[in-house]
């Protein structure tokens, strides 16, 4: 590992409600207008749990409900200089939709049949794949 390699962190969630998975449209940055797993940095001292758990509140307004780690990921070829290790949680997520427009634009619910039209960010089109039993 050189001297200018980072090593990061990323917490993604597999919201399941009763309408479907939840996906939301990003704002800014990397993966901008695009559809992806909610989710984010950790902060402090806070465990991959906690941080999907915040995430999830912050973005959504939704209250993530008993994650479990569905697969941990070491992904050092998407950035230049960066080493990532994404946590991806399954969790109920519970309460109302109210998105923090500033990082989310729009949500949708998907199941197995209806996310493969949509432009979605990263990893995480394979992610549902494995998800729905499709790969």
């Amino acid at each position: 590992m050189s001297a200018e390699t980072r090593e990061r962190t990323v917490t993604r969630a597999i919201i399941v409600t009763d309408e479907g998975v939840l996906l939301g449209k990003r704002h800014h940055g990397m993966g901008a207008k695009q559809f992806a797993l909610i989710g984010g940095k950790p902060e402090g001292n806070e465990t991959p749990e906690e941080c999907v758990t915040r995430e999830v509140g912050e973005e959504t307004g939704l209250k993530l409900k008993n994650p479990v780690l569905f697969k941990r990921i070491h992904d050092s070829q998407s950035v230049p200089g960066e080493n990532w290790d994404v946590y991806y949680f399954i969790g109920k997520g519970e309460g109302e939709l109210c998105l923090k427009k500033d990082e989310v634009l729009e949500a949708k619910y998907v199941d197995r049949r209806t996310f493969e039209d949509l432009d979605i960010a990263f990893d995480h089109r394979e992610i549902l794949e494995e998800f729905f039993g499709l790969r």
